[in-house]
């Protein structure tokens, strides 16, 4: 009876964390910018996310588009919505989250060329599997683990990149704003650390790239700059 009243209690608390883990990449980027309304449209229209700063960016892709075989390779169509923060600093905001301005998109960037890869790899391991053929099968599946692995190791430096892109930018508005000379040096000074962390970061995101791309026998994605 005691554990009953205790998951009673704490059922509520539960759901919300086994719902949220779903989508725990997300989550862990967006946090409660946004509703749960929101949330949802997200993931039912398979919407894939990116943020910077306090800025959301959200992309769409359409399917193949003049296509002359299902096995030719084809153009498909991008739509991008970018939504800004109102509110500057790290104090909490009441204000909407308005259109017309967002990040730039530089971790949607290599997840979207990764994961296309991921899907071909896949859908090699399938293939090969169907054939019989054991030796395709076991190299499509490594290529499955290197790229996933590529992925999980490009995250975290794909978010400081952000992170960097995001403070350089505050900097540089700070500067403009400053109403002192003293303040004005610190803002740019402040800016310009950040841009040369952010750059530090694109060349550890490119050296990463260089390896797997050894790795896998996949060219190497070549980093927007930033």
């Amino acid at each position: 009876a005691e554990v009953e009243a205790e998951w009673e209690e704490k059922r509520a608390e539960l759901v919300v964390v086994i719902l949220r883990g779903r989508y725990k990449n997300m989550y862990e980027l967006l946090r409660d910018s946004i509703e749960e309304s929101l949330y949802l449209q997200i993931v039912r229209n398979q919407i894939l996310v990116d943020v910077q700063g306090g800025d959301i960016l959200f992309q769409i892709f359409t399917c193949k588009v003049l296509q002359a075989a299902p096995e030719h390779e084809a153009p498909f169509l991008e739509f991008i919505q970018r939504l800004c923060k109102q509110c500057q600093g790290d104090q909490p905001c009441t204000l909407p989250i308005k259109a017309g301005c967002g990040g730039f998109g530089i971790r949607n960037f290599l997840t979207l060329f990764l994961s296309i890869e991921l899907s071909k790899a896949l859908q090699d391991e399938r293939a090969a599997e169907e054939r019989g053929d054991s030796s395709r099968a076991a190299g499509a599946r490594q290529r499955v683990r290197l790229l996933t692995a590529q992925l999980e190791e490009s995250n975290p430096i794909l978010t400081a990149i952000s992170d960097a892109m995001a403070e350089e930018g505050a900097m540089m508005e700070a500067a403009a704003a400053a109403a002192d000379e003293e303040k004005r040096r610190e803002a740019r000074a402040a800016a310009a650390a950040a841009g040369e962390r952010k750059r530090t970061l694109t060349e550890s995101l490119q050296q990463l790239s260089d390896r797997y791309a050894q790795l896998t026998s996949l060219p190497t994605p070549v980093l927007p700059e930033v």
